[in-house]
C-alpha cells in the first residue's frame, strides 16, 4: 500500500551523526565487556570434553583441544570471541540482505541502522556470548539463504545442509534447536516460496529434525555425576573476575583488576550443573519463585513487543500483516513454539530465552520487511522518530543483556 503521510527522510547528517554515535555505543560496550565483564563464564562453555565419556558440550571442549596444552588459556581467550564476532557477522548479514541486495531503498537503510540496537542486537551477542549464538548465526544464514533460493528443490538442499549443522551444534550447546526451531519454522512459513504442504513438512523435518534427535541423545546418553572428574580436568589459572573483589563504581569505571583461580571457579560455580538431571532442572527453575519468574516473562513480553513495533514502524510494514504471514501455518508456528518450552522448564534465563524469541520472529520479519512493497515508500517523520527515540532508548537501556530475575550469578 502507497504511504499518503508526509516523506521526510533523514539528511545526509542525521545518517552520518547516527553511524558516529553508533560506533562510540559500541566502544562503550566494549570496554564493559572487556574490563567489567568476567571473561571466565564465556570459557566455561569450551572447558568440557569427551575425556570422561559422552557428555553435554562436550564437543566445544574437544575445539579447544585443537590448541597445545600450553596454550590453553590462549585457545579460552580466541574461543571466547568466537560466538560474538559470528553472531554480528550474521546481523551484519541481514542488513546487507535488506539494503544492498534488495536496492538499498531509504527505508531499507533506516532498518539497517536499527539492527544493532535492537534487544537482540549488537549488546545481546556481546554480554550473551555463549555457545548458542552459533545457533543463532546458523538461523540467520538459515533465513537468507530460504529467501534468496527460488526453487522447491533449492529449498530442499538448503534445509538439508542446515539440518546437517542442527545435528552438531546441540554437542556444542544442547538447547540450540529448542532455542531457534521457532525461527527455522518461521523462516519456512514467511521466506520460502512455493512450498506445498507436504514439501513444507518435509523441509522441516530436515531442518529441525536431526537437531532433536542429537538434542535428545544428549540428554539421554548425555554423562552425569562426573563433575568430581570434570574438575580434575581443568587447569589452574588466573581469571579476571572483578565483581568477585567488590568493587566500587568508581573502581569498576577505572578499570578494576582481581584476578581468582580458574580451576577452583569452574570446579565450585560451573561443574555441579552438569550432575543435574532434568528434574534437578525443573526443580531449580521452580526455586526462583514464581514473583521472579513472572516479571521475567512480562519484561520478555514487552521486550518482544518493541522489537515488533520497531521494526514495523522503521520499515513501513505492520506487524500485522507478519503476523498473518505466521498464521498461513499456524499448526507449524506452535509446533515451534512447543519446542522452546523445554526451554523455560529446564533454565532460569527466562529473559533470555524472550530475547532469542524475539531473534527468531525478528531476523524473520527483518527479511520478511526488507522485500515488500512498503519498504520502497519514502520514510515518514514518525518512522524517522520513531528509529531515533527507539535507538537512544535501547542504547542507554539495551534492555537484552539482563538474564532474567532472581537468577543466580556464578560467583
Amino acid at each position: 500500500m502507497t504511504s499518503t503521510a508526509v516523506s521526510a527522510g533523514p539528511s545526509r547528517s542525521y545518517y552520518v551523526k547516527f553511524v558516529l554515535l553508533l560506533v562510540l555505543w559500541v566502544a562503550v560496550l566494549m570496554y564493559v565487556a572487556t574490563m567489567i565483564v568476567p571473561d571466565g563464564y564465556w570459557y566455561s562453555y569450551f572447558s568440557v570434553d569427551y575425556t570422561q565419556g559422552f557428555i553435554r558440550r562436550g564437543l566445544a571442549g574437544e575445539i579447544l583441544g585443537l590448541f597445545p596444552d600450553d596454550q590453553y588459556f590462549v585457545g579460552l581467550a580466541v574461543l571466547r570471541w568466537i560466538p560474538t564476532l559470528l553472531f554480528t557477522l550474521g546481523l551484519a548479514a541481514v542488513a546487507w540482505s535488506i539494503t544492498v541486495r534488495t536496492g538499498g531503498s531509504e527505508r531499507s537503510w533506516l532498518l539497517a541502522l536499527l539492527i544493532p540496537v535492537l534487544p537482540f542486537g549488537f549488546a545481546f551477542g556481546l554480554f550473551s556470548a555463549r555457545t548458542d549464538l552459533l545457533g543463532a548465526t546458523a538461523l540467520t544464514v538459515f533465513a537468507i539463504a530460504v529467501a534468496t533460493v527460488n526453487t522447491r528443490r533449492a529449498t530442499l538442499i538448503v534445509c538439508s545442509i542446515y539440518g546437517v549443522a542442527t545435528a552438531v551444534l546441540p554437542l556444542i550447546h544442547e538447547a540450540t534447536v529448542f532455542l531457534f526451531g521457532l525461527g527455522t519454522i518461521a523462516a519456512l512459513t514467511v521466506l520460502a516460496r512455493g512450498l506445498s504442504t507436504g514439501a513444507f513438512r518435509v523441509c522441516a523435518a530436515l531442518a529441525v529434525g536431526p537437531g532433536i534427535v542429537a538434542a535428545l541423545a544428549v540428554t539421554v546418553f548425555g554423562g552425569r555425576g562426573k563433575s568430581a572428574a570434570l574438575c580434575q580436568m581443568v587447569p589452574h589459572g588466573g581469571m579476571n573476575h572483578p565483581m568477585a573483589g567488590n568493587p566500587t563504581p568508581e573502581q569498576l569505571l577505572r578499570g578494576f583488576y582481581y584476578e581468582v583461580d580458574y580451576h577452583e571457579w569452574m570446579c565450585r560455580a560451573i561443574l555441579p550443573l552438569f550432575d543435574q538431571s532434568f528434574s534437578d532442572a525443573l526443580r531449580f527453575v521452580g526455586s526462583i519463585g514464581v514473583v521472579a519468574l513472572l516479571g521475567s516473562t512480562v519484561y520478555g513480553l514487552v521486550l518482544l513487543a518493541v522489537s515488533m513495533y520497531a521494526i514495523g514502524e522503521v520499515s513501513g510494514v505492520p506487524v500485522a500483516r507478519f503476523r498473518d504471514a505466521l498464521m498461513a501455518r499456524r499448526a507449524a508456528i506452535v509446533v515451534g513454539v512447543v519446542l522452546i518450552l523445554p526451554v523455560f522448564l529446564s533454565g532460569v534465563d527466562w529473559i533470555r530465552w524472550w530475547v532469542i524469541i524475539a531473534y527468531d520472529l525478528g531476523i524473520v520479519f527483518l527479511l520478511f520487511a526488507g522485500v515488500r512493497p512498503d519498504i520502497d515508500q519514502p520514510p515518514t517523520r514518525r518512522s524517522v522518530r520513531v528509529l531515533t527515540v527507539v535507538a537512544i532508548v535501547l542504547a542507554l537501556i539495551p534492555m537484552g543483556i539482563i538474564p532474567g530475575f532472581g537468577a543466580p550469578v556464578p560467583m
